[in-house]
């Protein structure tokens, strides 16, 4: 069994979500939050290996949070001549904001719908190495009932 622990938001990166594959299953336990940092409540999820049919990584940019962080950004910049502390904390969340936009997805395919897992963008390393998990776990799950190989091995 592997398990991959990664941060579901990038201004409150203590909202933790967990994902385990086994030779069997693939996890889930997801945080539900209100206003992306409440913790409302968890989304676990046990996905059979055979009801899925593949997974796919993708980053994805969100013009709405992206504009609206930048706006924030340089209200900040130009309040720094008034009040530091103001201009800095609203700098601070114009950018994590703006940085909020950009995401990467996983998306499992099970049963013909697709289960997305969406994070923030420097969670992609962890999320390549979760997708490559679930290939694996596919690929030795098919080989596990696949008669050629046995019969391929068994003549060599």
């Amino acid at each position: 069994m592997k398990e991959m622990e990664f941060s579901t938001s990038l201004l409150f990166f203590w909202v933790k979500g967990r994902v385990e594959v086994d030779n069997r299953f693939v996890k889930t336990n997801l945080s539900n939050t209100l206003l992306g940092f409440i913790p409302a409540g968890k989304d676990q999820q046990n996905i059979p290996l055979k009801n899925i049919s593949g997974a796919m990584l993708s980053s994805k940019y969100y013009l709405k949070p992206i504009l609206i962080g930048l706006l924030i950004l340089f209200i900040g910049l130009g309040s720094f001549g008034s009040s530091f502390l103001t201009g800095l904390i609203l700098l601070v969340l114009g950018v994590g904001i703006a940085g909020s936009g950009i995401r990467t997805i996983l998306s499992i395919e099970k049963s013909g719908t697709p289960y997305l897992i969406s994070v923030p963008f420097f969670e992609k390393q962890k999320m390549q190495s979760l997708n490559n998990l679930i290939h694996d776990a596919l690929a030795e799950d098919t080989d596990k009932t696949d008669l050629n190989l046995f019969f391929d091995k068994k003549v060599q």
